[in-house]
């Protein structure tokens, strides 16, 4: 049975699903889906196309904020030719002009949490004015707000900059030397201390911490990249002029910033990959995705190429390298998870120096390592997703992710991506997001074409139309069961939304409306079908109903062996009529025999299923039931049939290919497996065949369930694998073998942990959430 089946869903209700005007089932599927909100006004269309324009726009802004913290060492550089003159005037500039109302310095406007970060940035900004004996105004007001947030300092709950625990100290030793006063009590707040914390176990990256006690000589022959900087960080490269002078690289480095930002420098450079896969991820994550096609291809296009050549930016640090990995995949790049093989292992990781400088890469790892596709070529990505995954967990038992990550981001990263509903998490990100939202490295920084107005109110626009397109489309398929009366087939009404609720992550977007009402269609009419075989009708009359369908066009000599069977063949052959013509329409030609020989397949194996397995006179091999049971489940018919509704033009051949028969193949053992490993012990109660019985016959329940969970995995990967890699010579298009994907995903989500259809608050709050429920940020 397919997911979203009545023996998996119970009856729900919901006061909003009122009853419609009854109107042909024709005349509601040939009805064009364009909707709109109620608020929707020409004014409010035009704003949401200016932001769409302004997003797209955004694609060539590579900007960070401005890092007080980075400016304040770039300005302490001195001067080639005079250790008494700043080499970076413009940055002192910057600094005068920049002070906070409060005296402080640090990202604007600031959180509430971030009071290390300002503590952090003041004090820097305080070094740079007084060591070149500058604004004696601003370091005063700048002392004062030190003396007023200083309990800020060994606070718990306020986030810490990388680095803090040394780079701080430092600097109040600094400041010691240079008669500033700081109102600051005396702390155990050595560097000895500092250097115990996991969080700076590669010390490198936070060298200006250490002043003249580093090896600078050594620093700069190991880790100076080939744009001249210390780990792509303005502040550590400036510290390395200050305390090992005359370095030329360094000088083009810091230079080649201030070309581009005039008098102050972010808290990275350069910053266009980085911006770039924030833009996509975020894009993705907000799922709007779909409206910027084209700038995402060109953007991963060049961040393909930019791999392929091996490039520093992405390769030299390790956030950038598992994004990359990822967002490339995932669009079907052709990435070797071989170029993630320095990560296999957890102590070499972490004691490479350079390489791990927050938990950030390591949720970034753990997302790459999700992706695998073979089970030989992609044991790198098994290893590192074992490890970062008891790494995560470990954190969450001590509540380690203050510093960096929530614990929901943290347990969402720890549930595999294919177990997860879009729909939900896109709304989850929608909620979370905040213009202002912020990262932090040595220093808080903000993405302008990321964190910003036009992207929060486009995704909350985006959301509210497919809403009322989806609210619309349940309507429509609400008209369609009253017409086709299915509710004397034994079929609950509150189906309805379950049955479309399958249909919506399987056939996403606005312009596949036909495709995702056929959908849903479909689960509600196997769901009939199958209940028949199964149970409601005898067999005769299921022999019956197979010879009415076998002689479609003259099925009227045939005759009923009962009312129930002229009852349930009348609705199912106008129904099938109906969206045949569709599709003939759809396709420029007639599908309907492959329609009729679809569903004929799946009732002729129901058939065998009851009169052979169920009475116990024969009991099948394993090949056998996972052939038969996955067709029964749905895995061929309704996928193909939906093909069809692609508005894509998908020739019979195509449809009979190897490649087709593949992913049918695959997609049907994934949901086989799924359902034999949640209904188990139910269907061992009633005496059912079930894939833990069949293998229970040979070997334990506890190897059964298992060996169960390997061939699943294994059968999972090869469909990801057959979506992903665009095979030799292949013609079928993405979006066609999209869908076996999503509806493997739909499936796991559907099993996951518990049967999410047997508990009624869970299906119901997850359609109030998708179908009603504002986003009321």
């Amino acid at each position: 049975m397919i997911v979203g089946y009545r023996s998996t869903i119970i009856t729900l209700s919901h006061p909003k699903l009122g009853n419609g005007k009854t109107i042909s089932s024709n005349a509601i599927f040939r009805r064009s889906c364009r909707v709109r909100c109620s608020h929707s006004t020409p004014s409010s269309m035009n704003g949401f196309e200016d932001a769409r324009d302004r997003i797209r726009e955004s694609f060539g802004k590579v900007e960070l904020s401005p890092s007080s913290y980075d400016t304040a060492w770039v300005a302490m550089v001195p001067s080639k030719h005079s250790l008494n003159e700043p080499c970076f005037p413009q940055c002192l500039d910057w600094i005068i002009e920049n002070q906070r109302e409060d005296g402080s310095w640090g990202l604007n406007p600031t959180h509430p949490l971030l009071l290390k970060d300002s503590l952090s940035s003041t004090l820097a900004c305080l070094l740079a004015l007084t060591k070149w004996r500058v604004g004696d105004e601003q370091i005063k007001r700048g002392l004062g707000f030190i003396e007023t947030q200083s309990w800020a300092i060994d606070n718990k709950d306020q986030i810490s900059p990388l680095g803090f625990e040394i780079i701080f100290p430092s600097m109040i030793k600094s400041a010691e030397k240079l008669n500033l006063n700081l109102a600051i009590n005396k702390r155990d707040s050595t560097i000895k201390r500092a250097l115990q914390n996991e969080f700076t176990r590669n010390i490198e990256y936070m060298s200006e911490g250490f002043g003249e006690l580093c090896d600078w000589k050594e620093i700069m022959k190991l880790h100076q990249r080939q744009n001249g900087s210390l780990f792509d960080s303005p502040a550590t490269t400036a510290a390395a002029l200050i305390y090992h002078q005359h370095d030329k690289k360094c000088y083009e480095y810091l230079n080649s910033i201030l070309q581009q930002h005039k008098n102050w420098v972010p808290t990275m450079y350069p910053t266009k990959i980085h911006s770039l896969l924030c833009l996509v991820d975020t894009l993705q994550n907000l799922g709007v995705h779909r409206h910027f096609k084209s700038e995402i291809k060109k953007a991963l296009d060049e961040i393909y190429r930019l791999w392929q050549q091996k490039n520093e930016e992405i390769f030299s640090n390790v956030t950038h390298c598992a994004m990359v990995f990822r967002l490339l995949r995932i669009s079907y790049y052709d990435v070797s998870s071989d170029e993630l093989a320095e990560f296999v292992d957890e102590e070499h990781f972490f004691a490479t120096s350079g390489k791990y400088t927050s938990h950030v890469e390591i949720l970034e790892l753990h997302k790459a390592s999700q992706l695998a596709i073979d089970h030989e070529k992609d044991d790198i990505l098994d290893k590192i997703n074992n490890w970062t995954r008891t790494f995560m967990e470990q954190k969450l038992l001590n509540n380690g992710f203050i510093d960096r990550m929530s614990k929901k981001e943290v347990e969402l990263a720890l549930r595999n991506f294919y177990i997860i509903s879009d729909l939900a998490e896109n709304r989850r990100y929608i909620k979370s997001y905040e213009e202002n939202n912020f990262k932090i490295l040595k220093a808080a920084y903000r993405s302008p074409n990321i964190n910003n107005k036009d992207l929060f109110i486009f995704s909350i626009r985006d959301f509210e139309l497919c809403q009322a397109q989806h609210q619309e489309e349940l309507q429509q398929l609400k008209r369609w069961f009253e017409d086709c009366r299915l509710d004397q087939l034994g079929l609950s009404e509150q189906f309805i939304s379950a049955s479309y609720l399958c249909a919506i992550p399987i056939v996403p977007g606005p312009e596949l409306s036909d495709a995702r009402l056929v959908y849903a269609k479909y689960v509600m009419l196997l769901t009939i079908v199958d209940d028949h075989f199964e149970s409601f009708a005898s067999t005769d009359e299921c022999l019956n109903i197979i010879e009415l369908v076998e002689r479609w066009d003259d099925y009227a000599s045939v005759g009923y062996k009962s009312e129930r069977v002229k009852v349930l063949f009348s609705m199912f052959y106008k129904s099938i009529e109906e969206i045949a013509t569709i599709a003939e329409i759809k396709q420029g030609r007639s599908v309907k025999n492959h329609l009729i020989n679809l569903w004929l397949k799946v009732m002729k194996l129901m058939l065998m299923e009851r009169v052979e397995w169920c009475s116990g006179k024969t009991i099948p091999r394993i090949e056998e039931y996972l052939y038969v049971s996955s067709i029964t489940f749905g895995s061929r018919l309704i996928p193909l049939t939906t093909q069809y509704f692609l508005g894509i033009k998908i020739s019979k051949d195509l449809l009979e290919s190897d490649e087709i028969y593949g992913l049918c193949n695959f997609t049907g053992i994934v949901l086989r497996l799924l359902n034999d490993l949640q209904d188990s012990k139910r269907e061992q109660k009633e005496g059912s065949i079930n894939l833990v019985t069949l293998l229970m016959k040979s070997i334990s329940e506890e190897e059964a369930i298992m060996k169960m969970k390997e061939i699943l995995e294994m059968k999972r990967r090869e469909l990801f694998k057959m979506v992903l890699v665009q095979k030799k010579g292949s013609q079928l298009p993405q979006l066609c073998k999209e869908i076996f994907w999503r509806t493997c995903k739909w499936a796991h989500f559907t099993y996951s942990q518990t049967d999410r259809y047997r508990f009624p608050e869970e299906m119901e709050n997850h359609i109030d959430e998708v179908f009603y429920k504002p986003l009321n940020h």
